[in-house]
């Protein structure tokens, strides 16, 4: 088993119905500890947070938040993490391009 710790940086750049910013890779548990979007645009953003669940095949609406201009929103408070198995994803979906950016904290467990 290895463990890995991530900082995972990526920027919404599509108002397409969902953007993948991150998955669990194959053989790895993901604990995901913080998550933490940023605007840069010149006003309040909702910004729809989905997880997509490998296992059953489904898009579970996991957050929706109102992201300030040029402010910052965690989605995940003291103590709260997010597990995601192998193949489970996070999702944005916001209704402008290139104006909000995910920064998450992963610890990446390996079953091999």
């Amino acid at each position: 088993m290895a463990n890995i710790y991530k900082n995972v940086q990526k920027l919404l750049d599509s108002t397409s119905p969902t953007q993948e910013m991150y998955a669990s890779p194959a053989e790895t548990t993901s604990i995901v500890k913080t998550i933490n979007l940023y605007s840069n645009h010149g006003s309040s953003l909702d910004v729809t947070v989905t997880i997509y669940d490998a296992s059953s095949t489904t898009t579970f609406e996991y957050q929706k938040v109102a992201v300030d201009a040029s402010n910052s929103v965690d989605l995940l408070t003291f103590n709260n993490v997010l597990v995601l198995e192998a193949g489970d994803k996070i999702q944005l979906q916001a209704s402008q391009a290139n104006a909000i950016t995910m920064t998450a904290a992963v610890l990446q467990t390996s079953r091999t």
